[in-house]
């Protein structure tokens, strides 16, 4: 019986430091955040940009159409 409880208490204390382990990765990565680069901003912009100038060209077509 005595065996079996060391195996025990070493499993337990194998499961805590896997734990630990896990729980500084985990910490590790919220603080280490990817960030999208400049480029993604850019085609962002012109994305919003391109559907303004849609928008616009849209109304005045309409417009023309109308007449």
């Amino acid at each position: 019986m005595e065996d079996r409880a060391r195996d025990v208490s070493s499993v337990s204390k194998q499961s805590v430091s896997q734990q630990s382990i896990s729980q500084q990765s985990i910490s590790q990565s919220a603080l280490t955040r990817q960030r999208e680069g400049r480029g993604a901003w850019v085609l962002t912009a012109y994305g919003i940009s391109g559907l303004a100038v849609f928008a616009v060209l849209a109304y005045f077509f309409s417009d023309f159409i109308a007449r």
